[in-house]
């Protein structure tokens, strides 16, 4: 906010088995930056405009402050040691009351006012940032947000760039819908999108969906322009849902393996998969179809 920008920053929690934050800007000559405990995997999100990371625990989801751009020496100027880069804060320390299982995933919204936590429910907060700096070690204000008696349990989430829709990928093999209004405490209401068990009956899946199930929506990703949302289930397949129309739209090949991440190039319905298997597929999701890798780059 105001105008200034946060230093490039390169976030790691691979092999460390802690969240490390390293300024690119002291790639060489500055420590990097441990917050502790160790996050579970896929278990951070970043909103950039509130320069805020969530990471969420077995039992709690901590919310931290990045930093401001770092100034360092004048270029040209040699001699003496770097000044240390500003350390990230911790806001806060969110403990959800009446646990029944671990968390399954967290995620702020892009300007920090909203904060999903779910383990077999959904629990939505809002967040008063404006209360945080009233006090020396004041923590932002939460309230808890009701949310309707359908929304489902959610192993991963996601919300639009502008922060006013929020959307989770449910145990039940569906993706729910709920639009955000900060001005109003009412409950938000729920719309439930679901692929057609028909689109997948004849391909060889070489599992069952006659039962009338699907399988837990494990990734999710949103098109920047909020025209489109992808879901990757745990049968490795990927849905297309139009988030103009709210409903499905389509779906990619199956895939030979689970996909291990999955975003929409800015700008484009151009859909991005990377597998396990070291696999990079380019998905053209208002046209379902496949787009060679030589064609996108060219894109």
């Amino acid at each position: 906010g105001g105008g200034s920008w946060l230093t490039p920053q390169l976030v790691s929690a691979g092999l460390d088995t802690q969240l490390v934050l390293l300024s690119l800007d002291g790639f060489e000559r500055c420590s990097p930056s441990k917050l502790l405990p160790p996050p579970l995997p896929s278990s951070c999100s970043v909103a950039p405009q509130a320069r805020l990371l969530a990471a969420h625990g077995v039992s709690e989801v901590r919310l931290w402050q990045l930093p401001l751009a770092h100034a360092g020496p004048p270029a040209g100027e040699r001699g003496g040691a770097p000044p240390p880069p500003p350390e990230p804060q911790q806001l806060l320390l969110l403990k959800p009351s009446g646990l029944s299982r671990h968390l399954f995933c967290a995620s702020a919204s892009s300007d920090g006012r909203w904060l999903l936590a779910s383990d077999t429910s959904p629990r939505l907060y809002r967040i008063g940032l404006e209360s945080h700096g009233a006090g020396a070690g004041a923590a932002p204000e939460v309230t808890r947000v009701p949310l309707p008696e359908g929304a489902a349990a959610a192993v991963c989430a996601a919300f639009s760039a502008d922060s006013r829709l929020l959307l989770l990928g449910t145990t039940l093999g569906t993706l729910q819908a709920l639009p955000l209004d900060a001005a109003t405490d009412a409950p938000p209401c729920i719309h439930t999108l679901r692929p057609p068990l028909d689109e997948f009956a004849g391909a060889d899946t070489g599992d069952a969906v006659a039962d009338g199930t699907l399988a837990a929506v494990l990734r999710l990703s949103l098109s920047s322009d909020l025209q489109w949302a992808a879901a990757a289930d745990a049968r490795r397949r990927v849905s297309i849902y139009s988030l103009d129309a709210l409903a499905f739209h389509g779906a990619m090949p199956r895939l030979s393996s689970p996909p291990a991440a999955l975003a929409f190039v800015p700008g484009t319905p151009l859909l991005a998969v990377a597998t396990v298997d070291k696999r990079l597929l380019i998905f053209d999701a208002d046209a379902l179809r496949l787009i060679p890798a030589a064609c996108a780059a060219g894109s």
